[in-house]
């Protein structure tokens, strides 16, 4: 019966109208999206998304042509550290938001994991009047969208975070390739590229793990069956773009690679001075470990924060269960 009241609820005719009105434009828009993806998507391969989730597409065997480049270690020491960090949302006032972010470096060297650093947690509280324990001023216009949406505060603060580190291990006077998780080219990156551009005998490079950046299936496959460590420049210029494996039988991964080397010697340093598996480096695996909060850090950091800033904490209950439900009638 509840059912049936829903169904036959009484509508007036004007908003009948603006439903109906809509609904053909939709149905308009489909037609347009279907005749495009008809044409765009006909016979390509293509991978489902998992809400977010970071997947590796494993690609059929193609007769892909594509003879790539070989990794050629260049036995030299050369420091790889590599960094990753880690934003995480502490707590809400009515007034602003309190976040809680740590990085960490792994160092390799002549083929092995040497030293790791970690630094942190830092707290950084975001209100109105700007961002508190971070040194840069933010303009107006960012922080409203910051304090809009907490998704963007943790990667704003996490980016610049990581900035400083990366031009911390930028200005020594040893060479160093500094390594970062992500892509460089990334719009709402870090802009790490610059920072390597600017320094002579420096190299910045991105390892990505997101199947929305690779770019070419045929390079992949290539790459996959190579039997050796192997690359393939995708774009070329001041900040290459190349897909590479760096073991025998690992995964393929996209890289960002800026300084003042060919890409091919920065690769064959990084072959040499870190040691991967599965074809992912060690130095930034420590790194991104090392960064995590943990459930027992989360705990820890949320009792430092009642007990330091003498905050009256409000319980909580999960208001999405219980105010979505289900179809059922059940919580």
């Amino acid at each position: 019966m509840r059912n049936m009241a829903i169904a036959t609820f009484p509508m007036q005719d004007g908003q009948l109208s603006t439903l109906d009105s809509l609904a053909r434009e939709f149905e308009e828009a489909f037609a347009e999206l279907a005749e495009n993806a008809e044409r765009e998507l006909s016979g390509k391969t293509f991978v489902f998304s998992s809400y977010g989730r970071e997947l590796y597409p494993y690609f059929e065997a193609t007769g892909a042509s594509l003879v790539p480049g070989c990794i050629i270690p260049i036995q030299e020491g050369r420091p790889i550290a590599s960094v990753d960090s880690t934003c995480v949302l502490v707590g809400e006032s009515s007034q602003g938001s309190l976040y809680a972010a740590r990085t960490a470096v792994g160092v390799s060297y002549g083929g092995a994991l040497r030293r790791f650093f970690r630094l942190g947690p830092i707290l950084v509280y975001a209100d109105s009047s700007g961002l508190s324990g971070l040194l840069p001023h933010v303009p107006s216009s960012e922080m409203e969208l910051l304090l809009s949406d907490n998704t963007v505060a943790e990667r704003f603060i996490r980016n610049t975070v990581e900035r400083r580190v990366v031009e911390a291990l930028s200005a020594g006077e040893a060479e160093t390739i500094v390594m970062a998780d992500g892509s460089l080219k990334h719009p709402l990156g870090f802009g790490a590229s610059a920072l390597a551009r600017g320094r002579a005998g420096r190299t910045m490079v991105g390892f990505s793990k997101s199947s929305n950046l690779i770019l070419s299936e045929d390079a992949m496959v290539s790459l996959s069956r190579a039997p050796l460590p192997s690359y393939h420049i995708l774009d070329g210029g001041s900040c290459s773009t190349v897909l590479a494996k760096f073991s025998n039988d690992g995964l393929v991964f996209r890289l960002d690679v800026a300084g003042p080397e060919p890409v091919e010697t920065a690769l064959g340093r990084i072959l040499w001075n870190d040691a991967f598996a599965s074809g992912y480096p060690d130095s930034l695996k420590v790194a991104h470990h090392l960064s995590v909060f943990s459930r027992a850090d989360d705990q820890a950091l949320k009792a430092y924060v009642a007990k330091r800033f003498r905050v009256r904490q409000l319980h909580t209950f999960p208001l999405r269960k219980i105010a979505l439900g289900s179809f059922k009638g059940g919580a």
